[in-house]
């Protein structure tokens, strides 16, 4: 008994130590796929129920089951909680965006699966 207590307390002060805030990220825009043709992706951050500013946006995009390579798309903050960025990519289907949020020197990281409709 005395080992769980002591696990629980561990795991408390892991999650207390890392500030307990957690940003929750979703694509409101997701991009179409057109042979040369670069489409708009657009995120949304939230704190809670508050829009997240300021922050430096970058996500890394990579098909989930074939190899196009990874391809790097930088956000724009729009001040509203809303990140805008251009992507031109090779082929429809699912994709896999590992998305780095950075704010006052810490980063956070999201992994979010989109379906890329041909447009």
């Amino acid at each position: 008994m005395n080992r769980f207590i002591g696990i629980v307390l561990v795991v408390v002060f892991i999650l207390v130590g890392c500030g307990g805030t957690k940003m929750d990220v979703a694509i409101e825009e997701i991009p179409n796929y057109k042979d040369g043709v670069a489409y708009p992706i657009v995120l949304t951050v939230e704190d809670g129920n508050e829009a997240v500013t300021g922050l430096e946006v970058v996500a890394n995009l990579e098909m989930s089951r074939m190899d196009h390579g990874t391809i790097e798309v930088v956000f724009t903050d729009h001040g509203d909680g809303t990140y805008e960025g251009e992507v031109e990519l090779p082929m429809a289907g699912e994709w896999i965006a590992d998305v780095v949020l950075t704010q006052d020197g810490k980063t956070y990281d999201e992994t979010l699966t989109f379906e890329v409709s041909e447009g």
